[in-house]
Parts: structure tokens; sequence; C-alpha cells
């Protein structure tokens, strides 16, 4: 496979959609990120002024699974989080927060911990950086439910993958049978992803919050194989009603 050539999502300047994340904690004046997306292809757009620190080059903790052309000078799913990660890298993990999530369609308000809603906040910023590791999650990117918990995060997942391998194979552009192969694969790379993004964060934050919440992800990246190969034990519940 030949390396994949790498784009600046900063040139994304058609209509785009945003969403917001708040964080209300303690006395301080409430954390916000505003992210904006392109309207067709949902990529995350990364502004021409945003920070590039050293930890985002693509030769920083490369992923040894990555893709792309040795020409692109960032990780693009490193490249979105330094948009934000200077707000949080002194926040503890485990520090209580409001999280509030406005979408175009909702707003989502949580009480919880600083970790739980970084781990929501980066898991969409990798998901429409445009890193090809995890292009997969984007088409479910675009109806983001933050906070979601192991079953309905395994329930969303498997459901857009069939469905998406369903229409391209009804519309002549799928190849084989529809199964789960593809995407438990797809998780398996993207765990060898999750722990080379977690070092390089190591050097862009002095305390733990955006780092568990790289860990919180990868838990969610491991479950998903298992459950394809071990007979769906912890999204089976979903489907039990009443005779």
């Amino acid at each position: 496979m030949s390396p994949l050539d790498c784009s600046s999502s900063a040139l994304l300047v058609n209509d785009q959609k945003r969403i917001t994340y708040r964080f209300f904690a303690s006395t301080d004046h409430p954390l916000s990120v505003d992210l904006a997306f392109d309207a067709k292809t949902y990529r995350l757009a990364v502004p021409d002024s945003s920070p590039r620190p050293e930890w985002a080059r693509l030769g920083n903790n490369r992923c040894p699974n990555c893709p792309l052309s040795n020409d692109c000078e960032y990780c693009p799913s490193a490249l979105g989080i330094a948009m934000f990660l200077p707000l949080f890298q002194s926040r503890v993990s485990h520090e209580k927060a409001v999280i509030e999530v406005e979408t175009p369609q909702r707003t989502i308000v949580s009480k919880s911990t600083f970790q739980t809603g970084m781990a929501s906040l980066i898991g969409l910023v990798c998901a429409t950086s445009g890193c090809p590791l995890t292009k997969f999650l984007r088409p479910m990117a675009r109806f983001h439910t933050p906070f979601s918990d192991e079953q309905e995060t395994l329930y969303r997942s498997f459901s857009s993958w069939l469905l998406m391998s369903y229409v391209q194979q009804k519309l002549g552009g799928g190849d084989g049978a529809v199964s789960l192969e593809g995407l438990k694969r797809n998780y398996q790379e993207l765990s060898v992803m999750n722990s080379c993004l977690a070092e390089r964060l190591r050097k862009g934050v002095t305390r733990d919050a955006a780092l568990n919440a790289v860990i919180i992800l990868d838990l969610f990246a491991q479950i998903a194989p298992d459950n394809i190969d071990g007979g769906f034990e912890d999204i089976l519940g979903a489907f039990t009603v009443e005779d």
C-alpha cells in the first residue's frame, strides 16, 4: 500500500457544522472548546493560527501502522488535540465538572469528571481529524453522542458499520458479505494508534486528565474486537425484551 497524502483541514472553508464543549469546574471560568466541521465530509477544520507544537509532528512518536506519507508534517489527530490541550494541561483526571455539549441537534449536560469529558472530546476530534486510522469512525461522529458507556458505544459502532456495509453493497461498492471483520481490524489498528497518541500527550500536559481520557478511548477500542470474537457478551443485553 502506498503512503497517503496529508492535506490540511485548514482548507475547509465551506459551510460548516459546529459542536461546542464547555467544562464548568469550581469557581473557574468555563473552559470552552468550539469545533467546526466541513458540512459535506465532516472533517475537522483546524485554523492556520492553531498551535503546532513539536509533539504533534508526524515523526514524533509516529504510529508504526501510520499510512501517511512522510511529506505530512503533522499528525492529524495530534494537531486537532493541540487546538485545545493547553486549556486542560493542568487538569486532574477525577476533578469534578459539569460538562455541556452543544450540537446542531441538541444540548447535552452531564455531571462527571474531566477525564470522561475529555475522552468524549478527544474521541470526536480524532475521528474527524483526517487520520486514516480513525476515518472509519467519522460516519458515527456525524451523529455525535457524548458520554456513551461501553454498551451504547458498541451498539452505535456495530450498527453504523453494518449499515454502511449494507448500503455500499446495495449500491455496488461493497466487496463480499456484510460482516464485522473489517471493523474488528480497524479497532485493532486504532488501539496501536491510541498507545502512540498517549506518548505524544505526555509531552504536552503536566497532569493526567488528557492521558487518562486516551486510556478510556483505548478500552473501547479493545472491547469491540473482544465482543466480535466472543459472542457479543457486552451488547447482548440490549436486545432482551419480554416474551
